[in-house]
């Protein structure tokens, strides 16, 4: 498997592809993901979870997308032994991966994540350019394409546009780890005062939606006047973001109702779980394809409001458990979330219902046919 970011890292896309390769390492499959080293003090070479992990060191970097010619060189070594290239899209080196796998007679399968969509400047278009045209040669050299959803192949333009290549797989979502701490305990830990709780999970990035979600707060906040908002994901280390420095004056001041926790770590999102009330996704465009925060939210009783946007509005469309807004439409996503807190009971489902939707075990069968497709 190759991917620009992996663990430590962490991201939807990162959790994705650790999720699947540990499902697949535990079915006695070999399981090697290449990488880049995001960060110098990274090992090289190491081993976690039974998954062996191979980091190249980075020769550049342009905000988020990392060069690095040893990533290609570690390839050819790699593809020797390997039956199946699985690229992980979007991915930078997506060419020279493609062409050592041809070389090689090793097949492609790619797993389309999200879309690009890079923020304004010069260098960004450039970049967004070589970079669609090298997923796109990945895409057209593929065995398989898989992405989450038929809601999200349909109106997507790359892969509505090679339908006969592509087709599509619920995310790995594995139980939440159970949260070890009671919900006093949780909210102390955070700072978190009043209620109802309105969670949101994920970097602090334009896409992500939070000004609109501010600004559905406030508004939320005339309904329920001791609403708390808690922002619970990286907020400082986004490559040409400023949306942490724009939301520091609310983050400074107590009487906000918002509360920012930093990054929490995948096993301990059970704990915020714990005192939530919703969860808000309230993503803007289309690098934001699913929302695996959904499904994890829904395993531990919480429903979810989420913009209208292919792919992820369909946890909610799937179970029923919660409320689709307009994108990008502040009084429309105040208004799914009022909804939402003033009849919690509307939207509970049983566990067991979510589970069966969504199915580690089968989403590790369904890629296990494909790779055996892709190599035969």
């Amino acid at each position: 498997m190759a991917l620009d970011y992996y663990r430590p890292n962490v991201s939807g896309l990162s959790l994705y592809v650790e999720r699947l390769a540990e499902g697949l390492t535990r079915r006695g499959h070999r399981v090697t993901v290449l990488t880049h080293r995001h960060k110098p003090d990274l090992p090289l070479e190491e081993w976690r979870d039974g998954i062996r992990v191979v980091r190249a060191r980075v020769a550049a970097r342009f905000g988020k997308a990392l060069v690095s010619p040893a990533l290609v060189t570690a390839a050819a070594r790699e593809l020797e032994d390997a039956d199946v290239l699985h690229l992980h899209a979007p991915l930078v080196p997506a060419v020279p991966l493609a062409f050592v796998a041809a070389h090689r007679q090793v097949p492609i399968v790619v797993t389309y994540h999200c879309d690009l969509r890079p923020p304004p400047g010069v260098v960004q278009r450039f970049i967004e350019t070589v970079a669609r045209a090298s997923q796109n040669f990945a895409l057209d050299r593929a065995a398989a394409v898989v992405t989450y959803t038929e809601d999200y192949a349909k109106h997507t333009e790359a892969l509505a546009e090679r339908p006969e290549r592509v087709t599509w797989v619920l995310p790995p979502v594995p139980d939440p780890v159970p949260a070890a701490l009671s919900a006093e305990a949780v909210r102390a830990r955070y700072g978190i005062r009043g209620g109802p709780v309105i969670l949101f999970l994920g970097r602090f990035a334009e896409e992500k939606g939070l000004p609109h979600l501010i600004d559905a707060f406030a508004a939320v906040r005339k309904r329920f006047p001791r609403a708390a908002l808690v922002l619970a994901g990286e907020k400082d280390a986004v490559p040409g973001e400023t949306v942490g420095e724009r939301l520091a004056p609310l983050l400074a001041d107590p009487e906000s109702g918002i509360v920012a926790t930093g990054l929490v770590p995948p096993e301990k999102t059970a704990e915020l779980f714990e005192v939530s009330d919703v969860l808000v996704l309230p993503s803007i465009n289309s690098t934001e394809s699913f929302g695996l925060c959904q499904v994890e939210a829904m395993l531990c009783g919480v429903p979810s409001v989420a913009s209208n946007l292919p792919g992820v509005r369909q946890p909610v469309r799937l179970t029923g458990m919660g409320e689709i807004a307009q994108i990008a439409d502040a009084r429309d996503l105040a208004r799914q979330l009022v909804r939402v807190l003033e009849s919690p009971d509307h939207y509970r489902r049983e566990r067991r219902r979510i589970r069966e939707t969504f199915d580690l075990e089968t989403t590790v069968s369904e890629y296990e046919r494909i790779y055996g497709a892709a190599a035969a």
